[in-house]
């Protein structure tokens, strides 16, 4: 009778337990996070996912903290391509344990991020590939597209990165890089009236552009084109 009695208490303890880690650890992990105490906030979230691996509101915390922290840290340039990759991983897996939550553009973001670690130290080829990875996990991820295309362009495959500078207007039609590639193609190919076009329609996502006013202006009065709206 004391065993089970003794073991009846033992499933008490460890459910108020795990009840504390689902309400007061996750709410002190919210009021970590809104403060950006990256620290801290990881801290309590990993011990809740610790506690319940399948705990989709714990690694949707944990992932977040992270992913403010090697930001932070992306600003002093000592992140790491492990951080980045570890933020992917952990998007991944809130998507996988809660098919509600859409955090595809924050795996992408990180998975860019990576890519960018890797190409600033001359590791273009796998660079490339996560660069792939951001757009399969988001299509909409106007900057490794943008990435994509600079990386084709260099290597003279233009019909690829028209597709992928087109791709990147197509996600976000503000993204003025897009624009200036598109515009640098046609010059390549020997259109200088499409470059002006979408030079133009580049300015009037960014007006304070003054290079790219300038640039236009230029091109508009070696065509005989007059003053360039």
């Amino acid at each position: 009778m004391r065993s089970v009695v003794r073991f009846r208490t033992i499933l008490l303890v460890v459910a108020l337990f795990l009840g504390g880690c689902r309400d007061s650890g996750l709410d002190r992990g919210k009021v970590f996070l809104q403060l950006e105490d990256w620290p801290r906030s990881i801290q309590v979230y990993d011990a809740c996912v610790q506690n319940d691996p399948e705990n989709a509101e714990a690694r949707l915390g944990l992932a977040l903290s992270r992913l403010g922290l090697v930001r932070e840290r992306s600003q002093s340039g000592v992140d790491s391509l492990e951080e980045w990759l570890r933020v992917a991983r952990d998007f991944a897996i809130v998507e996988r344990l809660d098919t509600t939550q859409s955090t595809r553009s924050d795996r992408a973001d990180a998975l860019f991020r990576a890519s960018q670690w890797l190409n600033r130290r001359g590791k273009t080829a796998y660079a490339e590939r996560l660069a792939r990875l951001a757009q399969q996990a988001h299509p909409g991820h106007a900057s490794s597209a943008q990435f994509l295309g600079n990386t084709a362009r260099a290597q003279g495959d233009y019909v690829s990165a028209e597709r992928w500078y087109s791709r990147a207007v197509l996600a976000d039609s503000s993204y003025l890089p897009a624009y200036i590639g598109l515009g640098e193609l046609a010059l390549i190919d020997d259109d200088p009236v499409g470059a002006v076009v979408y030079l133009q329609l580049g300015a009037r996502r960014d007006s304070t552009n003054s290079w790219l006013r300038s640039k236009i202006a230029r091109l508009s009065d070696s065509l005989g084109l007059g003053k360039v709206r």
